[in-house]
């Protein structure tokens, strides 16, 4: 077999640049601590690190999203202890101005007090995180969600909906609350029903120059519930109302209830059901309420007071609708403003109070019930954080197995090559300088 000149430099150069493209190769290696400097070489570990770095990507966005709903969960969570701290203030007061001996300066220094506190849980509700975001305008947190108006009312402008954001793989959680659920709609009464009591209970105006009279100090507290399944039938299914009057005739002090639908003292009113229960009245006794005549009780409400002598003393139950918390201020507000000094101004002030007290205990379970949710959010988001932080160091480390250089490996392969191109570097310098010419005398 004969090689001629040409194949033999052609062989020897291929050799040697494929020997310094090795050597170039495990020098970069060494140089970026990167095993996959080539994709060609190792086409599928190259796929596999495209595939880690694209999860553990989306796992660094997931990270970023769920610290900033940790955030506004920590916010709105810390903002109704700031409401809760209040209302703490404001039953304290309301406690303190349900008393008889209180005078007209301090009913006014109420006033001003409560007109603050309206004022300060408008600003608590409409918290904004530190981008700017209104946390309880649901999804509408660009605008202030509440806005108090001149004549004291507040106005929700946000809506129902809540912002989400995705802390992981199929997984959402809220960085925004829908406040009209936690202010707006809130339970009045019990909960269940509401006492409302007759404007001629307290005092009879005064007419033809005669002076005003004062009818009694009959008040009710706010009731509770003895069947829960009865009251939803009676109130709910069946829009009944209830009326409670207390009489102070000559045959002494009783009581009547009777049930019917329609509003108690309106023409609309109809006592299609009649007496369900009367008897011989006791101030400060419970009056048990069935739904029809010698039923079981399904509610009770506690009484207070007696009619003045020749009058009674009237009071509705029905279903509690929802109002707000502002609403209750304002009621407070009014409630406060109403006077004091005769027994009729201090029992109707008296009744409001209850009415409102009952309300702010409703407002309460409501504030509990979304800050034990919101505390579920935020474990939840700490349990996922955790989660993908254990996920982005696994798939750090298996890239690293397929793509981090073996040093020790690439260092013993580093000085084969260069050995082996330096070898063969030298025989193609001696292999050139050979002539035929050298060997003939």
């Amino acid at each position: 077999m004969r090689v001629s000149t040409q194949e033999f430099y052609q062989s020897s150069l291929y050799s040697l640049l494929n020997q310094q493209s090795t050597l170039n190769n495990l020098s970069q290696q060494l140089s970026t601590g990167n095993a996959l400097i080539n994709p060609t070489n190792d086409p599928v570990g190259n796929a596999q690190v495209l595939d880690l770095n694209t999860k553990i990507a989306n796992l660094g966005s997931y990270q970023q999203s769920n610290t900033y709903a940790q955030q506004g969960l920590s916010m709105s969570s810390s903002t109704l202890q700031s409401v809760g701290t209040l209302m703490n203030q404001v039953q304290q007061l309301a406690v303190q101005m349900n008393n008889a001996t209180v005078n007209s300066n301090d009913l006014q220094n109420a006033v001003t007090t409560m007109q603050g506190n309206l004022q300060q849980l408008v600003q608590l509700a409409n918290t904004q995180d530190a981008n700017g975001t209104y946390i309880y305008g649901g999804s509408n947190a660009q605008t202030p969600p509440f806005q108090l108006q001149s004549d004291g009312t507040v106005q929700y402008m946000g809506d129902s909906s809540q912002k989400t954001l995705q802390i992981g793989p199929g997984l959402t959680t809220p960085v925004s609350q829908a406040g009209n659920a936690i202010f707006m709609n809130v339970p009045a009464g019990n909960g269940t029903f509401t006492v409302t009591a007759s404007g001629s209970n307290y005092l009879i105006p005064a007419t033809s120059g005669a002076t005003a009279t004062d009818v009694g100090n009959t008040t009710l507290g706010p009731g509770s519930v003895l069947n829960q399944a009865t009251a939803d039938s009676q109130f709910v299914a069946d829009n009944a109302q209830y009326e409670v009057s207390i009489s102070n005739t000559s045959s002494g002090l009783t009581y009547t209830v009777s049930s019917g639908t329609g509003a108690v003292d309106s023409t609309g009113w109809s006592a299609s059901s009649g007496t369900v229960v009367s008897g011989t009245y006791t101030p400060g006794q419970s009056i048990n309420i069935p739904s029809t005549l010698g039923g079981s009780p399904f509610m009770t409400v506690s009484t207070n007071g007696q009619p003045a002598s020749g009058h009674t003393a009237q009071f509705t139950l029905a279903a509690a609708k929802p109002q707000s918390i502002f609403q209750t201020f304002s009621d407070l507000i009014a409630a406060f403003t109403g006077g004091s000094g005769s027994p009729g101004a201090n029992t109707r002030r008296s009744q409001d109070i209850s009415n409102a007290l009952a309300n702010l205990n409703q407002f309460q379970t409501t504030l509990l019930s979304t800050q034990a949710q919101i505390g579920s959010n935020i474990q939840q988001a700490q349990s996922v954080q955790s989660l993908n932080a254990n996920l982005t160091q696994q798939f750090q480390t298996d890239r690293g197995n397929i793509a981090d250089v073996s040093y020790p490996q690439v260092i013993t392969q580093f000085q084969e090559s260069s050995t082996a191109l330096q070898a063969a570097q030298k025989a193609f310098v001696q292999v050139q300088g050979l002539s035929l010419f050298n060997y003939i005398s």
